[in-house]
């Protein structure tokens, strides 16, 4: 294997984390976007569930890190 392919492989991890970040955050705020326009209730749910996407994702960065640090 090349160089670039090493970094790549050693990165991978790391960039399916922080995807998996984006996609909780988008997902869940989009959820809670069209449920508080379906119940009237904006801004509330969006950012609730804005919110726990952040938290999910950032423990799943935090555990990653967890385990590659051993």
């Amino acid at each position: 294997m090349n160089a670039f392919q090493e970094i790549i492989k050693k990165a991978a991890p790391i960039m399916a984390a922080v995807q998996s970040l984006f996609f909780y955050v988008i997902i869940l705020s989009t959820i809670g976007y069209f449920l508080d326009m379906k119940l009237k209730t904006f801004p509330i749910l969006f950012i609730i569930l804005l919110l726990i996407g952040l938290v999910v994702g950032f423990f799943q960065l935090y555990t990653l890190e967890k385990k590659g640090s051993r």
